[in-house]
């Protein structure tokens, strides 16, 4: 394909972009091409690829793809970030089922939908910060988020947003597993929710935190992933790094492998000390001697055990803290 065509390939495929998601409440997909889509399937590894490059989403293979017209087959590895271009193996049965990789396969008899599962969807498009509709591949109906598109490259999906004390976040655990507060303000997104954003799929947890000095920090932990409701919501986080106190040992780590518990289901309570939900006015994913890390507490500027705080940033103190926001993106 010649620079010329190729330029205009790209700009087509760019216009269809621009035009399905103009107005969220009525487009909820992209047209990005005359081939099908497949989740969690991929190319047999016996069928060879004619192009296999770093992506960093599923949108830039897609578009890889759609550019090249002697391309029958392509699939995307999300945890490598891998995208894999064919252009033999075209007839069915070349493929077989693998979690988390997408599968695309030319299909000449008319255009399918690719679903903005997340916010990077709409990061790629280039829309602002806002209120988004996403379609993760557990949630058919789609469900409502904030999307940061400013912070770290953008297209952070949020699923906590602390910043002025207008909600109560001492609630029950249904309300924490469906979510509460206005996601265009302070909110829960909701445990289940995030449980299946991240079932099955590679996430990266990013924390940012304001003082009511001014004072800003992150942490970014390249791990992190919730079970479901049977395990009480069981917090896994890995790898990390950021400018907020963060060892491994104090921090969110401490809060690793520990279960989701609210004020009418705790089981922490030891001796004549309260549960750890009623002792920090929240729910968490609190262990047996509760948290260093409470930002689901009390909005307050006082040192208080129960205020919204992150014990080993700047003091060891329980100072508040006025703005916190936790947000997820693909790897």
């Amino acid at each position: 394909m010649d620079v010329s065509r190729h330029q205009q390939t790209k700009f087509v495929f760019l216009l269809l972009i621009f035009i399905t998601s103009m107005d969220d409440s009525i487009c909820t997909t992209v047209r990005v091409g005359k081939y099908s889509v497949e989740k969690n399937r991929r190319v047999k590894q016996t069928i060879s690829p004619v192009e296999s490059e770093l992506a960093k989403s599923v949108i830039v293979c897609v578009r890889r793809f759609h550019g090249r017209d002697d391309a029958c087959l392509a699939d995307y590895n999300p945890e490598t970030r891998t995208c894999n271009i064919f252009t033999s193996g075209c007839c069915p049965g070349n493929d077989e089922r693998l979690t988390g990789f997408s599968l695309f396969r030319r299909d000449l008899e008319g255009f399918v939908n690719l679903p903005a599962e997340d916010c990077s969807f709409y990061k790629n498009t280039g829309q602002p910060t806002g209120v988004y509709t996403i379609y993760p591949e557990h949630l058919p109906n789609g469900i409502s988020v904030y999307c940061d598109m400013d912070i770290d490259e953008g297209g952070w999906t949020v699923i906590q947003r602390r910043f002025n004390g207008s909600v109560d976040f001492y609630r029950n655990w249904d309300e924490y597993k469906s979510g509460f507060g206005n996601v265009a303000g302070e909110h829960w997104l909701g445990n289940e929710y995030i449980y299946q954003m991240t079932r099955g799929n590679s996430y990266v947890l990013r924390i940012d935190l304001q003082a009511f000095d001014g004072n800003t920090g992150y942490v970014k932990y390249f791990t992190f992933t919730v079970a479901d409701g049977t395990d009480d919501y069981r917090l896994t986080l890995g790898e990390y790094c950021g400018t907020v106190g963060e060892d491994g040992t104090y921090g969110m780590m401490y809060n690793n492998n520990a279960q989701f518990k609210t004020k009418d289901k705790d089981d922490t309570a030891r001796g004549s000390n309260p549960p750890c939900s009623e002792k920090l006015h929240s729910g968490w994913w609190f262990q047996q001697y509760c948290s260093t890390v409470n930002l689901n507490g009390e909005w307050t500027v006082d040192d208080r055990p129960d205020s919204i705080n992150w014990r080993y940033w700047e003091t060891y103190l329980n100072k508040g803290l006025e703005k916190t926001a936790m947000k997820i993106r693909r790897k």
